[in-house]
């Protein structure tokens, strides 16, 4: 008898964590998937997971209908992080005294002299609503097989301090490149540092972007640079390129059920536990229509299931490959190569 009690125990046990592993929600005129996904997860890019929980009552993401009522998943709570944006630009704002305060009531204390002429201050001034900034960009780096990006190297590290010659350079130091006026280097002109990384497959190998130089003094054959932004020590032998600014969106990603998925085929960094900002490589690029900005879902399948894993934007596009940050974990560490993405959202819709 008491071994029949312990038996019901425990199947009633079961019963209750697994209803509990779910809650029902009837649909109402006007919900959507997205919305829905945003009310239970605080997250509308989840809207695949009750998707694939419904599949067999939804037979179009975009279309559901009053009266369906759908099961919903419980998913790991999820660790989010907003991509860094641009900072405000410093704009300077000229005018007499009396102009001023009327424009700028908070400028008082930096107002108190009687004189009448003009006087300076400094405002700062919302910058746009961008995705991610430039240097994110630029330090998510990228895959290819075109090793004729390199146009030239790092041929001397210019220390001007006898102790500190022979080490690394870095932000402000001065380098010499061996290209110069004759391979149509000119002053003021814009290069990137980098070096190669891992090979990937057929994909080609991973760029590690380290810094940014301008010419400063260019010569025939060798000209002088400084480097005006440094992501990692610079050396001798360092590889350059052609200056590409970055593409910046404007705005923020929207759901969108567009047919697009994946797999991550690479991590930037060897690391024993992902985290928001770690850089991904994905196998799908302009050959597959996916745009910067875009939002993809990072999952895995379990029976009729999605278990979402993680969410990446894409920062840098390429023919076949692209690179993004996670901007979000959900609760785990499981985030590795061959975890399949389905795109989730996408700037503009």
């Amino acid at each position: 008898m008491k071994k029949f009690i312990f038996i019901i125990s425990v199947l009633l046990t079961t019963s209750i964590i697994l209803v509990a592993q779910f809650k029902k929600h009837t649909v109402v005129k006007g919900d959507c998937l997205w919305d829905i996904s945003g009310y239970y997860y605080n997250d509308p890019f989840l809207w695949p997971v009750i998707y694939k929980a419904n599949e067999n009552s939804i037979a179009d993401p975009h279309w559901i209908y009053p009266g369906e009522v759908f099961v919903i998943p419980n998913v790991p709570e999820e660790q989010t992080a907003t991509m860094p944006v641009e900072e405000g630009i410093v704009k300077e704002i000229r005018g007499t005294k009396g102009e001023l305060q009327e424009e700028s009531r908070g400028a008082r204390g930096a107002m108190e002299t009687e004189r009448e002429e003009d006087e300076i201050l400094f405002s700062v001034v919302k910058a746009e609503d961008y995705a991610f900034t430039k240097k994110a960009a630029l330090q998510a780096g990228f895959i290819t097989r075109d090793e004729s990006i390199s146009i030239g190297h790092v041929s001397k590290l210019i220390q001007p301090i006898k102790e500190l010659r022979g080490s690394a350079s870095t932000l402000g130091d001065n380098v010499e490149v061996n290209r110069g006026t004759s391979d149509g280097i000119s002053v003021d002109d814009i290069y990137v540092i980098f070096k190669w990384d891992s090979r990937i497959g057929r994909y080609g190998k991973i760029v590690r972007v380290k810094g940014i130089l301008k010419i400063t003094d260019a010569g025939e054959n060798l000209s002088e640079a400084q480097i005006i932004e440094s992501y990692a020590a610079i050396n001798k032998g360092d590889p350059i390129m052609e200056y590409n600014p970055p593409e910046l969106v404007v705005g923020n990603a929207i759901p969108t059920t567009l047919e697009l998925e994946g797999k991550i085929i690479a991590l930037k960094d060897k690391q024993d536990i992902i985290k928001p900002f770690s850089v991904i490589y994905i196998d799908l690029g302009t050959n597959s229509a996916v745009q910067i900005g875009d939002v993809f879902l990072i999952y895995k399948d379990k029976e009729d299931l999605i278990i979402p894993l993680g969410q990446i934007q894409i920062v840098d596009v390429r023919e076949e490959t692209s690179s993004g940050y996670i901007t979000s974990i959900m609760g785990n560490t499981e985030i590795s190569l061959g975890n399949k993405i389905k795109l989730v959202g996408r700037i503009g819709g």
